[in-house]
């Protein structure tokens, strides 16, 4: 994938269902660029497979394709800054997104940050004995469980947290939920590390099994929910036909088989199972766990979002939700890859 076409300001300018000229895209980059020069960038983005084009001679329009679409540029900030009824056009399931072709998401260049970022990873691991390296792991899990919760409200701290999956010691100033969602990430991280093989191609009955340990004792309805539900934040609504929810399950995960690299399975496992929301809750903590069940089966570090600001995790996904753009994400997700590599001694 070209590292810098990806980039340009011409791609920025596309909206998931514009359909523009070169003297629109023009007009909308307040000629910031010449025309000539947007025009050139137009026929590069129309190489890499970026666009689609229409029409011929001076009817032609430019689109967004699919790979487009994905790996399209956006200022976050700005865009979710409006109100969610004015920025948002397609507010429903977009049921071709988790089709052929397969899309690689991400350039050379990041792929070479994350791959040295792996190797450090397992680097430092061979130098740890088992002792250190089982301490290690249930840091780990101290962290990931801590922090998943966080993302979701849960006001347990670090030290509680610690105490409580260690010493079974409850908070007395949180909640008896608060505590369970903590043991729930606990329980589910372990059995996905005790299925650890499994997880290298899952299916829907695995994903449900995930699920079942995420809502164990919150009073969280098991299996694929048969209504619709609402996303705070957001005017995007999923799917409610149960039948169709579980086709939505079953074609992300098989247009996540389509590539080898783990990487983008873990990436895309988070944003995708959060937008297909196929239970009634849980939904974000169960795609997490997804996608860390990718990293762990394939010798990757996990992440733990340690170091993630929650707010920039949720206006990153519901970008995804609403634009179906995996950059602001992915960029999160390479900062919190970087940080987990450097600081969990827990290769296998």
């Amino acid at each position: 994938m070209n590292d810098t076409i990806i980039n340009s300001p011409v791609l920025k300018a596309f909206d998931k269902d514009s359909n523009l000229s070169s003297s629109e895209v023009h007009a909308l980059l307040n000629k910031n660029l010449s025309l000539v020069t947007i025009k050139r960038h137009l026929s590069d983005l129309l190489k890499e497979g970026f666009l689609i084009q229409y029409g011929a001679g001076r009817s032609i329009k430019y689109s967004l394709s699919k790979k487009g679409l994905f790996l399209r540029p956006l200022d976050t900030k700005s865009y979710l800054g409006n109100n969610p009824d004015d920025r948002l056009r397609y507010n429903n399931y977009q049921f071709d997104l988790f089709e052929k072709p397969y899309i690689e998401l991400f350039t050379s260049e990041e792929l070479n940050i994350l791959d040295n970022a792996t190797e450090n990873f397992r680097d430092k691991s061979n130098l740890t004995n088992d002792e250190i390296r089982k301490k290690e792991l249930m840091r780990f899990i101290i962290e990931f469980s801590w922090k998943t919760s966080q993302i979701e409200g849960n006001t347990y701290d670090i030290i509680s947290t610690e105490k409580l999956l260690l010493y079974g010691k409850k908070s007395p100033t949180n909640t008896e939920y608060e505590a369970q969602m903590i043991i729930n990430q606990k329980d589910a991280l372990e059995f996905i590390l005790e299925n650890i093989n499994d997880w290298e191609k899952p299916n829907l009955a695995l994903i449900e099994k995930l699920h079942d340990y995420v809502g164990k004792d919150l009073n969280i309805s098991k299996g694929f929910r048969k209504s619709l539900v609402g996303i705070t934040g957001t005017n995007y609504r999923p799917l409610e036909n149960e039948f169709q929810i579980k086709e939505a399950v079953e074609n992300l995960l098989n247009y996540l088989g389509y590539t080898k690299r783990a990487y983008d399975q873990a990436l895309l496992s988070v944003l995708g199972l959060g937008y297909i929301q196929p239970f009634v809750d849980g939904n974000k903590r169960t795609a997490r766990l997804l996608g860390n069940a990718y990293l762990l089966s394939n010798n990757l570090a996990p992440l733990s979002y340690r170091s993630v600001d929650d707010r920039d995790y949720k206006e990153a996904t519901l970008v995804f939700y609403e634009q179906n753009t995996v950059e602001p994400f992915k960029k999160l997700f390479i900062e919190q890859y970087i940080f987990s590599a450097n600081n969990y001694n827990i290769s296998r």
